[in-house]
């Protein structure tokens, strides 16, 4: 009985710490047997890659034999792998605070272990060519830690079935739908701020592939660097299913699965060993879709560029004001931000700090600076009516400064439309009703602020 239960004891311990080598070493080979090809290469020599072609089928099997073996606790959670278009539902109702997914410390994928830990060596490189301190203003992950994940999953693509992270790769998605990913006929169709987004992430993506060919990397091979397909397949990965932790980036298997919803019905969360727990934040139904926020839910462009779908869900929008502009701290003490500068799209109501930063940035360019600096005391001071009586005196003009930007996008929007039509609906252009969807309800957003502005005005 003794050597039995020693015995037993040993094959658990050998069995933890074979889970926990598995993902500090990333080189040993699968531990489980079930591949897209339905094949076992457990004690094979030959590598298996993943097949990222456009026709590859997702493997929701071998992922969830993967997850139950190293200890994700689906405990209220299925996936819905019908579709391409795969997403998170619970199994029964539970009330708001619990758990329906426990996900352990040593899954993340973050960017400070894969820069520390993979790639300290490639640091001062990376560092030369990608800014560590740059976003790009509607979120908070730097564009380097962007950049070390994006060198980890083309890692773990090039060791295939040797990579700890092969089954959950497997059940990635290969067809994306993302800004990198449209035709030149279609970047036509877009209106000035999608378009705006949509080029900074193809420059992003040019950048990742000037930076990739100057690291030093043996776990990534020349040819691998090369293939467009993979490195692509990579930058879509990373940029689709990266959210923001600490000032850092990191990519969480199976939470990644849940679809976004502006309105979402739960969070992760951490416990104080860093493992991961997907909390309700309402009560829920059996069989209810799952959804998290995947950060800025007021700005549904920035999921049509970078993410590649359209949401229809959030209560206000970003108003398409000043993209790319630098913020300075007073700015940001103003109201500045795409989660604040909003249009709501139920009425078309304007945003306070649609008014304030308009008048703010108005005076600035007119060089008003003792009444800048009034209008800015008043604000930063909560003297309500000092302001109200600097916001009275320019509305004429904070109107047609709006008035005239409104315009602006309709008028865009109309160009899209007619090319659109013009071009038609073909094979070639899969994103046309996607990005019309996205056109239609900014559409509508600004005609309803266009008509409160004219209201306005003449009562001004």
């Amino acid at each position: 009985m003794l050597l039995c239960r020693l015995s037993t004891l040993l094959l658990t311990a050998v069995s933890l710490f074979g889970k926990l080598w598995a993902f500090q070493s990333l080189q040993i080979p699968r531990t489980l047997s079930s591949t897209s090809s339905g094949k076992s290469h457990l004690f094979s020599v030959q590598t298996y890659q993943i097949d990222i072609s456009d026709d590859a089928v997702r493997n929701p099997n071998g992922f969830l034999e993967w997850a139950n073996y190293y200890g994700i606790g689906t405990e209220n959670f299925q996936i819905n792998a019908q579709s391409n278009n795969w997403g998170g539902f619970s199994i029964q109702a539970a009330p708001v605070g619990s758990r329906v997914l426990f996900v352990p410390a040593m899954l993340r994928i973050t960017s400070q272990t894969v820069r520390e830990q993979e790639f300290a060596d490639q640091q001062g490189t990376i560092a030369e060519f990608i800014d560590s301190n740059y976003s790009d203003g509607d979120t908070d992950i730097p564009l380097a830690c962007h950049f070390y994940l994006f060198l980890k999953i083309l890692q773990e693509y090039e060791r295939g079935d040797q990579s700890a992270y092969y089954q959950w790769m497997d059940a990635l998605p290969r067809k994306f739908s993302t800004a990198v990913t449209f035709s030149d006929f279609e970047m036509d169709c877009l209106p000035p701020f999608v378009k705006y987004l949509a080029y900074k992430d193809r420059g992003n993506y040019f950048n990742f592939l000037q930076v990739l060919n100057k690291v030093q990397t043996p776990s990534i091979s020349d040819a691998t660097k090369r293939n467009s397909e993979v490195t692509l397949w990579a930058f879509n990965v990373v940029f689709t299913r990266a959210r923001a932790v600490f000032g850092e980036a990191e990519i969480i298997p199976m939470p990644d699965m849940i679809n976004h919803n502006a309105n979402p019905n739960v969070e992760v969360q951490y416990d104080d060993e860093g493992n991961v727990n997907v909390i309700t934040l309402r009560d829920i139904q059996a069989e209810e879709q799952l959804y998290k926020c995947y950060g800025q839910p007021t700005n549904p462009s920035r999921y049509l560029a970078t993410y590649g779908f359209f949401d229809s869900s959030p209560p206000a929008t970003y108003c398409k004001l000043y993209p790319g502009l630098a913020v300075t701290d007073e700015l940001k003490n103003m109201g500045f931000g795409y989660d604040r500068l909003v249009f709501y799209v139920e009425n078309g109501a304007i945003a306070e700090e649609v008014w304030d930063v308009v008048l703010f940035l108005m005076l600035l360019e007119e060089a008003d600076t003792t009444v800048q600096q009034q209008f800015y005391n008043s604000h930063m001071q909560g003297d309500v009516d000092t302001k109200a009586q600097i916001h009275q005196y320019y509305m004429p003009q904070t109107c047609e400064r709006l008035m005239k930007h409104v315009d602006e996008v309709l008028r865009e929007l109309e160009k899209c439309e007619k090319t659109m039509d013009a071009g038609g609906m073909g094979l070639v252009h899969k994103n046309l009703p996607m990005i019309r969807r996205h056109n239609d309800f900014v559409r509508q957003t600004f005609t309803k602020v266009k008509q409160n502005l004219q209201q306005i005005q003449q009562t001004v």
